[in-house]
């Protein structure tokens, strides 16, 4: 089955104005049902001569959505696209925005053509909530907190394998950049898994109509036009870029494991601190115990005498040699 790559500004675009694919799409990486998705925000920028070229694509809507317990509740569901790393910038542009402009918990989506450092497809990043107080875990749904917090979901497409074992994997599978149906240009691919999901069909039948309409395919085309000239242009950059973010994430998991190694000799220490001041505990308790019974043996030693007591006999009835009974 031949489609259009998905990853794709003009593609995406289709599958998110698609009110079924579109609830599909998000409901299955936010693992929720979708009740209704009205959009709100749609930006596109290709190429930007001037300040260098973008391939950010953003589509934000007002959603409900129902958890597992059948609770709803009214979100702003962020979409951002992005070829290349040096668009984060703008991704932390644009949520400064919809913070300023929204009054509704915010939930990113961010469907990346490069690699982040986690070695996995698809994750999220869930902001943690305790008591500072306990350590205990809370659940808070105040509006308050929701407002100064986010929950961000990523799709790493380089590093999808495919696989059918799970919807998301379905999903996952059309988006995995591979399998493209000429070396140079990636804009169509061979998609060849078998699928009898309704929602991956609804999915797979846009991208094939893309991948088989004229009008669509000049539109990839153009596309893929502005991509090979922004990297032409700042190829080099965005590499370098994206070879400094693993190296300082590389750091940054080898500082944390030395925070880790270093707080495991603290602890080691404090543990070794403790047993040391109890054994001191012990000798200094064992000292004090063998002078009371040393002093108990000399009172004992000086009655016998007083009541003259032979020594011999005082040295079997206390242990100690006449050499120490005459000293006492």
């Amino acid at each position: 089955m031949i489609i259009a790559n998905p990853i794709y500004d003009v593609t995406f675009k289709r599958l998110l104005e698609n009110d079924r694919t579109a609830k599909f799409l998000i409901g299955t990486i936010l693992d929720c049902k979708v009740v209704s998705l009205e959009p709100a925000v749609i930006e596109r920028t290709k190429y930007d001569r001037k300040n260098g070229a973008l391939t950010l694509f953003r589509m934000d809507f007002a959603a409900t959505i129902k958890n597992e317990a059948g609770e709803e509740k009214r979100v702003i569901i962020e979409m951002q696209k992005a070829k290349h790393l040096a668009d984060v910038d703008r991704f932390r542009e644009y949520l400064g925005t919809e913070y300023i402009a929204s009054d509704l918990p915010i939930m990113s989506i961010y469907i990346l053509g490069f690699n982040l450092s986690v070695d996995s497809a698809a994750f999220g990043n869930f902001p943690a909530c305790r008591d500072l107080l306990t350590g205990e875990p809370l659940r808070p749904h105040d509006p308050f907190v929701e407002q100064l917090t986010h929950t961000a979901y990523f799709v790493q497409t380089k590093r999808i394998k495919p696989s059918l074992n799970t919807r998301l994997d379905k999903l996952l599978s059309i988006f995995e950049q591979a399998h493209f149906i000429s070396e140079r240009e990636e804009t169509t691919k061979d998609y060849a898994l078998s699928v009898d999901d309704p929602e991956i069909e609804a999915v797979l039948d846009i991208l094939k109509y893309a991948a088989a309409d004229a009008a669509t395919r000049k539109e990839l085309d153009d596309e893929a036009y502005y991509q090979r000239a922004m990297y032409g242009m700042f190829g080099k950059q965005y590499e370098r870029m994206e070879k400094l973010d693993l190296e300082i994430a590389a750091a940054k998991r080898e500082i944390e494991g030395f925070k880790r190694e270093s707080e495991g000799f603290k602890r080691e220490s404090e543990g070794f601190k403790r047993e040391s001041e109890e054994t001191m505990r012990a000798l200094r308790q064992a000292e004090e115990s063998i002078r009371c019974e040393e002093e108990r043996v000399r009172k004992l030693v000086r009655k016998l005498k007083d009541a003259g007591t032979p020594i011999t006999e005082i040295a079997e009835l206390t242990g100690l040699s006449a050499e120490e009974i005459d000293r006492i």
